[in-house]
Formats: structure tokens, sequence, C-alpha cells
């Protein structure tokens, strides 16, 4: 499936995994996901694949059998996979967080504020750009948008139960916070498709989930340019392991 069919998919309301192609292969286990929280859905799915993670660096190792061992009879009984599925709606939860982020800040900050503020709009001498500055934060929110309309589709068409949005504060309380904070939320979520994508079973999932990485790289990069620092300082970006993803995100979540 090219990046265009996928474009394609999205843009028609339609999920970008063929529903007959996919098996949600733990669906029938005892997880109550209708009424799970965020915090406890994101508690899960980042253990199941620190579990997943563990145990395949064991068995290179050579220490299978040990590493299995290691888990005891209570904690192997309580040990659940975590299917594609659920890393969907592990992406669904950060891009609700982006999606609710960038509506807050647009509601608080007009357009003029926005292309005249030294932070944002006035870094930019050719006025081409400064006075696009609230159309790219406003194309950025749209995004995020695309992205929870898409994760929640599809994850409705495989037979899942969407995440919903939850209440959150954001630590920011000027325009040059937002700018700062805005980089780092962007950067926690390219690198969280990143650490995610060597988990994933169906290649279309991973396709779909590579287009929305790269997106959040540029999102990463647009709020770099307007920061005293490079927007690309590295040839290679580290993943983030869904249990440091969990620990930048979880202090946001206020109320479910």
């Amino acid at each position: 499936m090219s990046n265009d069919t996928i474009a394609e998919k999205i843009e028609a309301g339609e999920s970008f995994v063929d529903p007959d192609d996919f098996e949600f292969d733990n669906a029938d286990d005892d997880i109550d996901r209708e009424n799970e929280s965020t915090r406890d859905l994101l508690g899960r799915v980042s253990g199941a694949l620190n579990r997943r993670s563990f145990m395949g660096n064991a068995a290179k190792a050579g220490a299978g059998a040990v590493a299995l061992g290691a888990l005891g009879s209570g904690s192997a009984a309580a040990y659940h996979e975590a299917s594609d599925v659920d890393i969907l709606n592990f992406a669904l939860t950060l891009e609700h967080l982006e999606a609710a982020y960038y509506n807050e800040f647009l509601a608080e900050y007009d357009e003029f504020e926005i292309e005249s503020a030294d932070a944002i709009g006035a870094k930019f001498a050719d006025p081409k750009l400064q006075f696009a500055t609230w159309q790219e934060i406003t194309s950025i929110r749209d995004h995020e948008e695309a992205h929870v309309e898409a994760l929640t589709q599809t994850i409705n068409d495989l037979g899942g139960t969407p995440v919903q949005a939850a209440d959150y504060e954001f630590p920011y309380d000027s325009l040059e916070s937002f700018v700062k904070f805005s980089n780092r939320v962007e950067a926690v979520g390219t690198s969280a498709y990143a650490g995610a994508a060597p988990f994933l079973d169906n290649e279309a999932v991973v396709k779909a989930g590579l287009s929305i990485h790269s997106v959040e790289a540029r999102h990463t990069s647009y709020f770099g340019s307007l920061l005293p620092k490079s927007s690309m300082p590295n040839a290679f970006d580290p993943a983030r392991s869904m249990d440091e993803v969990v620990g930048i995100v979880a202090p946001l979540i206020v109320s479910e």
C-alpha cells in the first residue's frame, strides 16, 4: 500500500487497514478494553512491549529459559500480549493529547498575537513566512485531528475500542514556552512511533504508522526552527520506549 493510497483512504474516512486481512488475535482475552482508562491502557501496553523486548533480548543472549523463569508463575499468569490494535490505541492517546493541545492554544491566542510574537511570527524576516505562522500551527492542529480520526476509524473497523480523549494540563504560560513545549511534544510523538514500529505485525499498520511518523517529524522540525538551536540536530534520532513515553505523557493527563 503506497502512502498516497493511505492518504486517500484516510481522507475518505476509511480504515488504512483492510479488516479482512487483519486478525485481532487477543480480542477474547480478559482485558476490559471498553472501560479501560487512558492511564491503564498506557501502562498495560508499555508493560507488554517492555516484556516482549526483554524476552527478545534474552533470547538473543541465549537466556530465554532463564528469562521465562524470572517472570515467575504469578507474572506469567498476568501476562498479556499487546496487539497491533493496542499499539494503535497507544498512538491514539498521543494524537488525542496533541489535538487537544493545539486546540487549547488556538482558542487562547489569535492570529495577530501569534504572527506578531517575537517567539513565533517575528522570527521570520520574510513577511510571507511571518504571516503564515498562524496557518502553519492551524495546519499542525488539523494534522493531529486527522490522525485521531484515522486511528479511531481503523481501531473501530478492526474490532477494537478506541480510547477516548482525556482532560489535560499543559505546562506553558507564554508564547515562548509554547514553542519550547511544542517542540518537545512533537519530538515525543515522533520517537514514540519509531519505538512502537518494531512491535507491529501487520504490514499495512506499519506503513500507515510511518506515514504519520514523518509528519510528526516535520512538526518537530518546524518548532525547532523557532528555537535558538538546530531544527535537525541529529543524523539519527533515537526511538523512545513506551515506558519513556508514558513517563512524559502521563503527568499531562489530569482526568479521564
